[in-house]
């Protein structure tokens, strides 16, 4: 009988996940996700710029607005983006 080890199990399971994922990628059953999380990061991006802003000194509705921050830019192309073929979401997506 063959004896599995915890180290062995921990690596199938490990394998089965990896393979599980890279299917699901593959297929496109991901994309929502990576979406959602690409706007999120986007969106804490434009954050992080707007409170950099601040504390120069600018005020938000005078010197600048939301719109105009490079990350919520980002994040309306990757929403715009989202199903485009070839694009992958909003150019998260890299073509293995």
């Amino acid at each position: 009988m063959l004896a599995l080890t915890n180290y062995t199990l921990a690596a199938i399971a490990t394998t089965t996940l990896a393979l599980l994922l890279a299917a699901a990628y593959l297929s496109g059953a991901l994309d929502p996700v990576i979406k959602e999380v690409g706007i999120m990061f986007f969106k804490a991006k434009a954050e992080t710029e707007a409170k950099k802003l601040q504390a120069q000194g600018w005020k938000q509705g005078e010197d600048f607005t939301k719109g105009q921050l490079e990350g919520n830019k980002q994040a309306a192309d990757v929403a715009e983006g989202f199903g485009k073929m070839g694009a992958g979401v909003g150019g998260l997506k890299v073509g293995l």
